[in-house]
């Protein structure tokens, strides 16, 4: 008798489907992972809307998972010093090794298509978190995680690790300096917590009127202050919180051509501006982007996830309880209910993290 996963497929734009794969032979070199949890990223959604670069269709969705090792072969064993029950998370990468990309040390850029985009056609088509296997190919990137944490809060490991490098590493962030996050979503509450890591003197993090609970679990999690209004009345509070001074990083986590202007605006002299992800609503221009960038002579960053050394500390910090991350997490859902989990993430305000559970079908 031949086993199968369940898996949420998509096919297209609004088109997922709950279908049956089989699972594959295990070889020396690979391994299979029973998944716990996968969490619901803006990139699944974004995917779902036919918005998303990163996909090869049809493709099972979800990249941010974490499991326990059903069956692994000897070779990838030793690799990655796992043995059946081990309990990890993997991320989403699948680099070659061999790409432009990946010789420069930018694995994360790799032509290989990823974790949650890698199509159903190639091999198994286990290459998704929304699921009841995963396929762990020779080329996947594994990090053991305590069994003694719920799984659910395990999966929030990639905006965590993506908050910690952002604020740090990429931003730039000085001890005792001045971050302005904008755009209080999971990755902007992620990056309030990277923030407090780096020892920040300021945490501020700037919202609208409708993300009141969103702003509220940013405090909870270490922002000093938390501002709205538009971009002058924003401006001009950060101004005053600061003495002048503004932000010495400034992080970009919202999904506006306007709310990279008001990032701009509150960006201090040689501060740095990371601009996570891409802008899908407009309201705004290059001009004060471009008069910015010589008269404060920004640093301008994008991002493209975290090195693979991030990944192993921010799961010591989930597993300490030091943050409340919990209040994160708003919404678990079955594999069938997959539509409902990408849907939920994109219209509710009350939704920061939603996750699709196998265990609860």
């Amino acid at each position: 008798m031949v086993r199968t996963s369940r898996a949420a497929v998509l096919y297209g734009p609004g088109d997922l489907r709950i279908e049956e794969l089989p699972l594959p032979e295990i070889t020396a070199d690979d391994g299979l992972l029973k998944i716990e949890a996968t969490g619901v990223c803006g990139t699944d959604v974004a995917a779902y809307h036919g918005v998303n670069p990163y996909y090869e269709l049809p493709t099972v969705l979800g990249h941010e998972l974490v499991g326990t090792v059903e069956e692994i072969g000897d070779v990838a064993a030793r690799r990655w010093g796992l043995t059946p029950g081990d309990r990890i998370v993997v991320e989403e990468y699948l680099p070659c090794g061999t790409c432009r990309a990946c010789l420069a040390g930018a694995y994360q850029m790799c032509v290989v298509p990823r974790y949650g985009g890698k199509s159903i056609h190639d091999g198994s088509g286990l290459y998704g978190g929304y699921a009841d296997y995963l396929y762990l190919h020779p080329q996947a990137i594994v990090h053991k995680v305590s069994p003694h944490v719920d799984a659910d809060l395990v999966q929030l490991f990639i905006p965590i690790a993506n908050g910690l490098h952002w604020a740090g590493t990429v931003g730039a962030l000085p001890p005792g300096g001045t971050a302005v996050i904008v755009g209080p979503g999971p990755h902007g509450l992620s990056c309030v917590v990277g923030a407090v890591e780096r020892g920040a003197g300021k945490v501020i993090v700037v919202g609208q009127e409708q993300d009141a609970h969103r702003l509220d679990i940013a405090a909870k999690l270490g922002a000093h202050h938390l501002v709205t209004g538009s971009t002058q009345e924003v401006l001009a509070q950060i101004s005053d919180l600061t003495n002048g001074q503004l932000a010495d990083t400034v992080i970009n986590a919202a999904d506006s051509s306007a709310a990279l202007e008001t990032a701009v605006a509150v960006a201090g002299d040689l501060a740095t501006l990371v601009q996570v992800g891409l802008p899908k609503s407009g309201g705004g221009t290059a001009k004060p982007i471009l008069e910015a960038l010589n008269s404060k002579v920004l640093t301008i960053r994008g991002v493209r996830g975290r090195p693979a050394s991030v990944v192993p500390p921010t799961l010591r910090l989930i597993e300490s309880g030091r943050y409340p991350l919990e209040l994160l997490l708003t919404g678990q859902y079955t594999i069938e209910q997959t539509e409902d989990a990408l849907a939920g993430s994109g219209r509710d305000p009350q939704n920061i993290r939603s996750s699709v559970i196998p265990a609860l079908s």
